[in-house]
């Protein structure tokens, strides 16, 4: 893997190659020489203000679109090397949900990250959280904001399926004095961590690392197109939201005139962001779908029992850390939530295919990128797989990717059938699933 300068990293974020737009460089940046842009193909990246820096290197050491040390983060955060190679570090597996019946029915699937921050806020554990909501004045995109209140964890509730650059509101943290929990995906907590290393009062005020797995995002062009497809010009949506009412949820979004409509969820993710249209290059490259850095890990409970008979939300839980273990203690205790142990082989069987993407798929799709001449992070020790109709699949989801971002593509998308685009899904899921099983794990 390729190692960057300071001067080849901001060329690289500047121009979006490397860049997950997670915003930590803006909130570390002691100048204020660096702000989040949106790019032509609606994802985001960081415009670099030269008269402002000082090139003292705080972006470049927090970023975690330039690379991610597993090894030495992992010493960092729980004191040993990383555990499972599929999972990362964990004390104890679960699966649960809130007992508040409201909060789990409008929440992605379970309501536990919502219930848990407001469990931690009532008894003084933290002052704030750091969590995302959709705008009021452009429901197509995600504003990061620290809650106070029980009212304002409840409005950040539900997925985002849109680049979010949550880890702006650091700068919040950074300026106030307090505890505070954070929510984030993979990318922002990457980023809270390595800020934690550079800056050790940040550490002290972050108190809770609560992590969402992520298989991959979605740039604002997708929504955009799914909005058209559906027959909605997005200048006349005043709400928006991509998981709630019941599991696994639905896509409902209200008119500017008070009309609602909405759309399973399972008849929008799966043909049309399932096979990776509309996918960020840097979320191709990423190695963590578990969110392995944080103290709690929360994900869909893909489960064949859960999917049966669950309609309300169940969420797997990885705790990871001490915090994080006593915080699910006295939680369940206090009979905020409802928790059932489960192996870390069932949680595995409830992820295998996004597991497998970004740990044995990831190798032939940074050598692909590199082929194409895209710039690549760099992580330590990842293991090359050798699989040809792997490197098949994998060229099939870049292009899938790269496509996408091109305007009669889109148009050829938005006409094309959903049974049709259904089709197309399956056969590149089958396809991963045969690889990865001829593939025959990580080690």
């Amino acid at each position: 893997m390729q190692e960057y300068s300071l001067k080849e990293f901001l060329r690289l974020a500047t121009t979006k190659e490397l860049c997950t737009g997670c915003g930590t460089c803006v909130s570390i940046c002691p100048n204020s020489a660096i702000k989040l842009m949106r790019t032509n193909d609606n994802t985001l990246y960081i415009d670099w203000d030269k008269s402002k820096c000082n090139l003292c290197r705080a972006c470049y050491e927090v970023c975690p679109g330039l690379s991610v040390n597993f090894d030495q983060l992992n010493l960092e955060v729980f004191d040993k090397k990383v555990q499972d190679v599929l999972l990362g570090n964990y004390i104890n597996c679960f699966i649960g949900y809130s007992n508040n019946r409201k909060i789990r029915y409008n929440s992605s699937s379970g309501g536990l990250v919502t219930e848990l921050l407001i469990f931690a806020l009532e008894q003084k554990m933290i002052d704030g959280a750091l969590v995302v909501k959709m705008k009021a004045d452009n429901p197509l995109e995600a504003e990061p904001f620290i809650a106070r209140t029980k009212e304002e964890i409840i409005s950040a509730s539900k997925s985002k399926y849109c680049p979010v650059s949550a880890n702006i509101a650091l700068k919040e943290i950074i300026r106030q004095d307090g505890k505070f929990a954070i929510v984030g995906l993979p990318c922002h907590i990457h980023g809270i961590r390595k800020a934690e290393v550079l800056n050790k009062k940040l550490r002290k005020k972050i108190v809770l690392h609560l992590g969402i797995f992520c298989s991959h995002t979605v740039n604002f062009s997708g929504t955009e197109l799914l909005l058209e497809k559906i027959g909605i010009k997005k200048q006349n949506v005043r709400q928006l939201y991509y998981r709630g009412d019941g599991w696994p949820g639905h896509l409902s979004v209200v008119y500017k005139n008070g009309r609602e409509l909405s759309l399973e969820y399972h008849d929008y993710w799966n043909p049309l962001f399932g096979p990776y249209f509309f996918t960020p290059l840097r979320c191709m490259c990423c190695y963590d779908h578990t969110n392995e850095l944080a103290d709690l890990s929360f994900g869909d409970a893909w489960l064949h029992d859960i999917l049966v008979k669950d309609k309300e939300g169940t969420s797997v839980v990885i705790s990871r850390s001490k915090v994080g273990r006593e915080l699910l203690e006295k939680a369940e205790s206090a009979g905020m939530i409802t928790l059932r142990g489960i192996s870390a082989e069932k949680v595995i069987r409830s992820q295998y295919h996004s597991l497998y993407f970004k740990k044995v798929g990831l190798s032939p799709r940074i050598a692909i990128l590199r082929s194409l001449g895209k710039k690549t992070p760099t992580y330590s020790g990842l293991k090359r797989t050798v699989n040809p109709l792997l490197y098949i699949a994998c060229l099939l989801q870049i292009l899938d990717a790269i496509a996408s971002e091109r305007k009669n593509v889109q148009t050829v998308l938005k006409r094309t059938p959903f049974i049709f685009l259904r089709g197309w899904a399956a056969f590149l899921y089958y396809l991963e699933l045969l690889c990865y099983r001829l593939t025959g794990g990580v080690k």
